[in-house]
C-alpha cells in the first residue's frame, strides 16, 4: 500500500511524505532483508528517504534516513540479529518514506551464505505495455546469477489503427549512473527480446553486487520485466515488473 502521510500545520493539512508499506514478511536466521531506493535521474531535487523495519507490534526495529542525489541509490539491511530472532522464523514489516524528490523503491531478501536474492518486489501497477522509460529499482546479483531485462512488443495499437514495431534500449547501470551494459533493438509486434548481464561483465569480485536495470521504449509500447536467473541451471530465481515512481 502506498499512503500519503499528513500533518497539521497553520490550520490546514499538508503532505509530509509518501509512505510505501510492504506488509508482513517473514525472515529467518539465514537471511538479510534489504530496503532500497533509487533516486530518479529526472528528479528535480535530491531524494530524502527514510527506511523503517517494524516488528509485528509496530515497534521500529531498525531505521535510517538518507539523502540521495538524482541517479544514486541507497539501502538499509536487517538481519535476524537486529530482530533478536531466537527461533527459526520471525516477522517484519518493512516500509519506506519518500520525503523529498522522486524515487523508485524495492524490497529484497537474500541468503546470507550465497548472497543470492530469493525475493524481489517493487511498487508498480499491473504488467502492461509502456512507452518511455521503465525502471525496476535496485537489484542484487552474485557470481552465480545472470540478470536479464525483457521486453515484449505489444500488438495493441499505440495510435488508432496503427500497430508498430518497438524500439527498445536495455540498460544496466550502477548507482551514480555509470553504464555497465546497454543495447538497442527493434522488436516486431508480438515478439520479444532481452539483454543479459553476468557478474564477470561488471568486474564483480566480491560475493554480491547491486545493479539498476532499466529500459527505454522509444517507439511502440512494450511490456517490461526483470529476471534473476541461475546461470548453471537456467532456473528463474526472481521476477519483477517496472516500478512506480514515488513522490511526496
Amino acid at each position: 500500500m502506498i499512503a500519503l502521510v499528513l500533518v497539521l500545520g497553520s490550520g490546514a493539512m499538508r503532505v509530509l511524505a509518501a509512505q510505501v508499506d510492504y506488509g508482513l514478511v517473514g525472515i529467518t536466521s539465514i537471511e538479510t532483508a534489504r530496503l532500497s531506493a533509487y533516486c530518479a535521474e529526472e528528479s528535480s531535487e535530491p531524494c530524502q528517504v527514510e527506511f523503517h523495519f517494524h516488528d509485528v507490534r509496530g515497534r521500529i526495529v531498525k531505521q535510517s534516513s538518507v539523502t540521495l542525489q538524482p541517479g544514486a541509490a541507497g539501502f538499509l539491511d536487517l538481519t535476524a540479529a537486529d530482530l533478536g530472532l531466537t527461533g527459526r522464523r520471525g516477522e517484519i514489516i518493512p516500509c519506506i518514506r519518500v520525503v523529498g524528490g522522486a524515487a523508485f523503491t524495492s524490497l529484497q531478501q537474500f541468503d546470507n551464505f550465497t548472497q543470492r536474492t530469493r525475493l524481489f518486489t517493487n511498487w508498480g501497477g499491473r504488467a502492461q505495455p509502456v512507452t518511455g522509460e521503465a525502471h525496476f529499482g535496485l537489484a542484487g546479483v552474485t557470481a552465480l546469477d545472470t540478470a536479464r531485462l525483457n521486453a515484449f512488443c505489444s500488438e495493441v495499437a499505440v495510435r488508432p489503427g496503427i500497430s508498430e514495431p518497438c524500439e527498445v534500449t536495455f540498460i544496466f547501470h550502477a548507482s551514480g549512473g555509470r553504464i555497465f551494459k546497454q543495447s538497442t533493438v527493434t522488436i516486431e509486434p508480438g515478439a520479444s527480446a532481452f539483454l543479459d548481464l553476468r557478474a564477470a561483465e561488471i568486474g564483480l569480485t566480491f560475493r554480491r553486487g547491486e545493479i539498476i536495470p532499466c529500459l527505454r521504449v522509444g517507439r511502440g509500447a512494450a511490456v517490461a520485466s526483470y529476471e534473476s536467473i541461475d546461470t548453471l541451471t537456467g532456473l528463474t530465481i526472481t521476477l519483477g515488473y517496472d516500478a512506480a515512481l514515488i513522490t511526496p
